[in-house]
């Protein structure tokens, strides 16, 4: 390096680190949430540690370190996760809305998918005799925005159910006023369309085998719009893009933490979204200009 110049490592971890500030004021969050005691680590740098768990480091000894290397906060590893274990729920959604923007969306999808708590080696598995046994997974019911591709509102169960009943959750927290909402045949349920249309939401999902019953279910299985509804696969698409870069399981260990877990894949997979979606549309724009 010549002249004070920053390598592309240290702009890409500064830039992690504006996004964390950013978001966090935007959200409206506190600088401290504890009314005792000494304020030394601002929680928005406790949030960028987090972060730097979630995208670089599986591990929080190693997050500890990037935050020594790039950020000069010294603090010891265990002080990071026990302050994220600490944060109440609210914080998390005020972070699930800033990251969604307030933006209005044509068409929309649902989907579920599960994560699982543990990963152990097929070697260990085979010494303890587990038969293809495997513990209870996290469950995770989504809606994204199909043109924009990124999540719209989530839910997050610890002991799996049907995915129909969070669907009037999901709008309920979601930001953004949806049109259309595409949903695979676990979906096809007269009631659930009934809501979506009172609700000003038109829905196209496929029906069942044997489709006699309801107003919706039968419109559906006469006029089916096949070349809206291949646009589902989009939300696959997300959910395999989520794993791919953080994982098939949670690495941690209680609830809350788990449940923390998957807000904060979910949250950075939606800024990594926003500036990719902005660089395009100004790439774009320099194209129309010339």
């Amino acid at each position: 390096m010549r002249g004070g110049e920053a390598s592309p490592t240290m702009k890409k971890r500064l830039t992690l680190k504006d996004k964390a500030y950013h978001l966090w004021k935007q959200a409206g969050l506190p600088d401290f949430f504890n009314r005792k005691g000494p304020k030394r680590t601002p929680a928005w740098k406790t949030y960028l540690a987090y972060l730097e768990y979630t995208n670089h480091a599986p591990s929080y000894r190693r997050a500890a370190n990037f935050m020594v290397d790039y950020h000069h906060e010294r603090r010891h590893w265990t002080t990071w996760q026990k302050a994220i274990a600490k944060w109440p729920f609210w914080v998390w959604d005020a972070l699930a809305d800033v990251s969604v923007e307030d933006e209005p969306c044509e068409i929309a999808a649902i989907d579920g998918t599960t994560l699982a708590r543990s990963n152990p080696s097929q070697h260990y598995l085979r010494r303890i005799g587990a038969e293809g046994r495997v513990s209870r997974p996290v469950q995770g019911v989504l809606l994204v925005d199909v043109e924009r591709r990124k999540f719209l509102a989530w839910r997050v169960r610890a002991t799996p159910r049907g995915e129909k009943c969070d669907v009037p959750y999901l709008f309920g927290r979601c930001p953004n006023s949806v049109d259309l909402v595409l949903m695979d045949k676990g979906f096809d349920s007269e009631p659930l369309h009934e809501w979506l249309r009172d609700h000003g939401v038109w829905s196209i999902a496929p029906t069942r085998k044997g489709c006699k019953r309801g107003r919706y279910r039968k419109q559906l299985r006469d006029c089916f719009d096949h070349a809206l509804y291949w646009q589902r696969n989009i939300v696959e698409s997300l959910i395999s893009a989520v794993k791919r870069l953080y994982g098939v399981h949670l690495r941690a260990r209680s609830w809350r933490a788990q449940r923390a877990e998957v807000y904060a894949r979910l949250i950075s997979y939606n800024i990594g979204a926003k500036i990719k979606h902005y660089f395009l549309l100004s790439h774009l724009r320099g194209k129309i200009y010339k």
